[in-house]
């Protein structure tokens, strides 16, 4: 059987496309020493080691304009070539090429949610929903996903699959020791920690808005970089007067966000909405405490190991802060409950899913 896989985010894609397509393929290739895999990876790319060596990979380095382009356009005409029982993309799959054609949507919340994209992303995103109907199968990321595809019209019911995302940053070894680790971000003692993109729809400022009504003693940690339509964080803290307990970090290293989330006291995500939300599930992965927004597909992926608020009210997102500052027990209960629910999570269960439908298909 001839599998090809859309894996042009491997090297280079945007941060959780990245993870994700990384992750699958590494996992999917050890499946099954019968399939024949055709990893498609940008030319650009070529320079970079692939890390897995084996008889059944073939390695298609294409052209890589921009990924709806590509996929529609270009990759047809080499699944053709290469004659694919069937290929998996990501987001836009295209009327022809291999035989049957998968694609896998990472979220639709475009279509709920316009105020958090722009205009071009909106106009970029919305043949995904037309491209989708044509495609022979859907795989996305949660129930809540696919229930707002089902909804607008995406495929039908018998057509879509939900596949969980696996954990990809666990066995990491930290770059420095923790006191170096300190210094180097200059980090207070004691700190709740935010980590993931900056942008209006992960509800940033309502988690600083929160913070006054937090414990004087703990400061607020930001970690990743500023998206577009992010929220003036600067001039918040300034009218709020929590410059001093806000530090925003930016981009890190790999091989430091396991010490982040290790070393923080509670890990909160207020997100408006989220396709998956992997960073509370990383959280509990390495035993810190989670206060996450009450929407969308969170409350699904994170049961009842973490504690909800309405993204809305930065006094819901501060009482619960506080209760997990304050309950020595309650704090012990959730790490425990983290551990487990993270750990129901994983990359090789997720490509064996994958690649089941591949074939059934």
């Amino acid at each position: 059987m001839r599998i090809g896989i859309d894996a042009k985010w491997y090297f280079n894609g945007h941060p959780s496309g990245k993870v994700v397509v990384e992750n699958i393929v590494n996992h999917i290739v050890k499946q099954d020493s019968t399939v024949t895999f055709y990893i498609f990876l940008s030319k650009k790319d070529r320079h970079l080691k692939f890390p897995i060596e084996q008889p059944n990979i073939h390695l298609v380095y294409i052209p890589n304009i921009l990924n709806a382009v590509t996929n529609i356009f270009i990759m047809p005409f080499y699944t053709s070539k290469y004659n694919l029982d069937v290929c998996m993309y990501q987001n836009y799959a295209p009327i022809f090429g291999a035989k049957k054609i998968v694609n896998y949507v990472h979220d639709a919340l475009f279509m709920d949610f316009p105020e958090f994209f722009s205009l071009k992303e909106r106009i970029y995103f919305y043949p995904m929903k037309y491209l989708s109907k044509r495609a022979d199968h859907v795989i996305t990321i949660s129930y809540s996903e696919k229930e707002r595809m089902l909804k607008h019209g995406f495929c039908k019911d018998e057509n879509i699959s939900v596949v969980y995302h696996g954990l990809g940053l666990v066995n990491k070894k930290l770059s420095l020791n923790q006191v170096n680790i300190f210094k180097k971000y200059d980090l207070p003692n004691k700190f709740i920690l935010y980590l993931g993109r900056l942008n209006v729809r992960k509800n940033i400022q309502n988690l600083i808005k929160s913070l006054p009504q937090v414990s004087e003693e703990v400061s607020l940690v930001i970690v990743g970089k500023s998206d577009h339509k992010i929220f003036d964080l600067d001039q918040l803290t300034e009218t709020l007067k929590v410059k001093d307990r806000v530090i925003k970090v930016g981009y890190i290293e790999y091989e430091d966000i396991e010490f982040f989330y290790k070393n923080a006291l509670v890990f909160c995500f207020p997100s408006f909405a989220e396709g998956f939300g992997l960073p509370p599930l990383e959280a509990m992965y390495y035993s810190t405490p989670v206060v996450v927004s009450n929407k969308t597909s969170l409350p699904e992926v994170c049961g009842d190991s973490a504690l909800y608020i309405d993204p809305n009210k930065p006094s819901e997102i501060a009482s619960q802060i506080n209760l997990l500052l304050e309950n020595e027990n309650l704090r012990n209960k959730l790490i425990k409950k983290g551990k487990q629910r993270s750990s129901e999570f994983s990359w090789e269960k997720a490509s064996s899913e994958i690649l089941n439908i591949l074939k059934t298909i």
